[in-house]
């Protein structure tokens, strides 16, 4: 006997607005977070968002600027396409190579350690950003802290992450990344916001995480 699933697909929880969207500025926008990573793990810095702009602040040189629309990136009086360069390379550390050639990042090819922050910052951006249009909003400093906003759309549900590691999601919960960073930096970015819970793309396995 065969039995009837119904696929049930209305949640007033979850709000997430998964629609079509330009595909060239949506890979723009993930790309420009992509690269900024491939340079951290050869260059120390560090990343800063203003409006539509990416920053690049790496030691001992002057920062980039990576318009978040289009990807291309620009220093001093330079501007080099990213998404072009990207189609013809097709690889990520082939692209960052170019770049470190064009703007003379010479001697600083060891690898360093991206910090756990950026990294979830980056991998925030490729999991969300697609679908539910996930960027970051704002960037704000109070005291000695820097606070990131993280929204899922221009009306939607907020997450924000603190500079010393403490993360809070619009529900009012706080957890301490330290304790959640042993989860493959993929895993932590689908559920420390609880973005899962009104995203049906994202269902989580978990129920609750003590």
């Amino acid at each position: 006997m065969f039995k009837l699933r119904l696929a049930l697909d209305v949640n007033p929880v979850r709000e997430c607005r998964c629609k079509h969207r330009d595909e060239q500025e949506v890979s723009a926008h993930i790309l420009s977070y992509q690269i900024a990573y491939q340079l951290l793990t050869s260059v120390p810095g560090q990343i800063q968002v203003d409006g539509d702009r990416l920053i690049i602040n790496l030691q001992a040189h002057d920062p980039l600027h990576i318009d978040l629309r289009s990807a291309d990136l620009s220093v001093k009086n330079r501007q080099i396409p990213l998404a072009r360069h990207y189609q013809e390379l097709k690889r990520l550390d082939a692209l960052a190579k170019r770049i470190k050639e064009e703007i003379e990042l010479t001697g600083l090819d060891g690898n360093h350690e991206v910090d756990h922050l950026t990294t979830l910052l980056v991998k925030l951006i490729e999991i969300y950003h697609a679908r539910c249009g996930l960027y970051i909003a704002s960037v704000q400093t109070q005291g000695d802290k820097t606070i990131w906003e993280i929204k899922l759309h221009e009306d939607g549900p907020s997450g924000w992450i603190q500079s010393d590691g403490i993360l809070r999601n619009r529900f009012g919960e706080e957890l301490n990344l330290a304790d959640w960073i042993h989860l493959r930096p993929e895993k932590l970015a689908m559920y420390v916001f609880g973005f899962n819970r009104f995203c049906r793309h994202y269902p989580s396995p978990l129920k609750s995480v003590k």
